[in-house]
């Protein structure tokens, strides 16, 4: 008989608690909510997937609904995709939600060819139907068609026109003897440990308002408001072997590598790279290492790296109106911004009208040895380090701050170093060189007051 009345209990009790959790409501009034209103990408490539984004589906009401249909509305031409808590499609019916409950939903997108340069904006909503109600989450995606190179080669002279950005996997390589001329306009975006291994030569000439740019890929941000394209440290940079000779940059702009450029040793009869316009920063181990080369350079920025901005060991230089400036904040510095040294003859190394400073007490190592020759020259220089009385130094502003105009002020790692009004390199560079170097980097004329200034930037109001 007790065996009886427990059945019995048992089975109310069951039939009780089904009944309470399937009581699903069918009143106008209620809704669902959701984590996210609207959900957005960041530039997805084409034909390449994203990555999946997330939201829940919350059901705060006391009573059980059913969603009458979950439709993804545009789903053919936007290249939307979602899963509803496991189950795929673009439109789903009589999905039950249990009342205090929720579900989860997963949304990602592929884009189709553009055949634009240009991103383009790209949006979709998903619909719930709830007791004949409607809502909607907006999804929303920037598509960017690019050319696709994995492992490529270059076997023979060639021209990218910059019609629209280039993806790079893998190594692209740029075979001896061979020239690849990259025109204004034109971006890289380089994949995670992608690269360039330049045999040939790299011609690559911007303007100052549509420059050439290697970067990373990434466009979605670390976290927070701190964006990867102020991140360093996403593929691994560019080298130029021995045999490569005459490399060009011209309002180019190369960041977020590992090691922005190595240029190996090679014969400094002839010119390895001219830099005009150039600017290499945000790089996990170094900027530009040169060993045993000839390399000119003028306006140009070299900023934030781990190592050293700029290494030169051996070789023939000549930097006019730079500024090279160092702040890395994603881990302890581990070298001077400018480090100089002589494992081959450093036979000329010139730096005039320029700036070397950042945020270690010392921003210049000088590491010459022994019998082979260690010349250089700073001339009309601003330069953090502890004051020298050399020939070697001619008109220097020691240690004083440039006062640059940003040092991640809104804490996302974003830099400006142009120059403050009360900069004490304002005025203060040698004329009769910055009129071979007339224009700045961003080509104002340094000429058009008494004096130019230091650096790469001439300050304007």
């Amino acid at each position: 008989m007790k065996k009886i009345i427990y059945l019995f209990i048992l089975c109310i009790s069951v039939f009780t608690a089904c009944q309470d959790s399937d009581d699903f409501s069918s009143d106008k009034n209620l809704s669902l909510t959701f984590s996210a209103d609207v959900i957005s990408f960041d530039t997805v490539f084409t034909t390449i997937g994203s990555a999946t984004r997330q939201f829940k589906i919350y059901n705060r009401n006391e009573s059980s609904l059913t969603i009458e249909s979950i439709e993804l509305m545009n789903a053919a031409k936007s290249g939307f995709r979602m899963n509803i808590d496991g189950e795929k499609g673009t439109k789903l019916s009589n999905v039950d939600i249990l009342k205090k409950d929720s579900l989860y939903g997963f949304v990602e997108v592929t884009v189709d060819p553009t055949n634009s340069k240009n991103p383009l904006l790209i949006r979709d909503s998903i619909r719930f139907t709830v007791n004949g109600n409607t809502q909607y989450i907006q999804l929303e995606a920037v598509g960017q068609d690019v050319y696709i190179w994995k492992d490529k080669v270059i076997t023979k002279d060639s021209v990218v026109t910059g019609d629209k950005p280039l993806l790079i996997y893998n190594t692209l390589t740029i075979n001896k003897g061979v020239k690849l001329n990259v025109q204004k306009g034109t971006t890289f975006f380089m994949r995670n440990n992608a690269g360039l291994d330049v045999y040939g030569a790299l011609i690559a000439q911007g303007s100052v308002d549509e420059p050439v740019v290697f970067r990373g890929s990434r466009f979605d941000n670390i976290e927070g408001d701190i964006p990867f394209d102020n991140a360093p440290g996403q593929w691994t940079g560019i080298v130029f072997h021995p045999e490569s000779f005459d490399n060009v940059f011209e309002n180019a702009i190369v960041r977020n590598a590992i090691r922005g450029m190595t240029f190996s040793a090679s014969d400094t009869q002839n010119v390895k790279a001219t830099f005009k316009n150039t600017i290499v920063q945000n790089t996990s181990e170094y900027g530009v290492m040169a060993v045993n080369c000839k390399i000119n350079a003028e306006n140009c920025l070299f900023a934030n790296s781990k190592g050293a901005a700029l290494t030169l060991s051996g070789g023939e230089y000549s930097f006019v109106h730079c500024t090279l400036a160092n702040y890395y904040r994603w881990a302890s510095r581990q070298a001077e911004c400018l480090v100089l040294g002589n494992s081959y003859a450093l036979t000329k190394c010139d730096f005039i009208n320029s700036i070397i400073y950042g945020s270690a007490m010392d921003e210049l190592y000088l590491s010459g040895t022994g019998s082979v020759a260690f010349n250089y020259l700073f001339h009309n220089c601003l330069i953090k380090t502890p004051e020298l009385v050399s020939d070697h130094f001619v008109d220097i502003i020691w240690n004083a701050d440039p006062l640059f105009a940003d040092l991640n002020t809104g804490g996302i790692y974003s830099y400006s170093f142009e120059l403050q009004e009360t900069s004490p390199a304002i005025g203060k560079a040698d004329k009769a060189y910055s009129q071979q170097v007339p224009f700045d980097l961003k080509g104002r004329s340094r000429l058009g007051d008494s004096n130019p200034d230091m650096g790469c930037y001439e300050w304007t109001k």
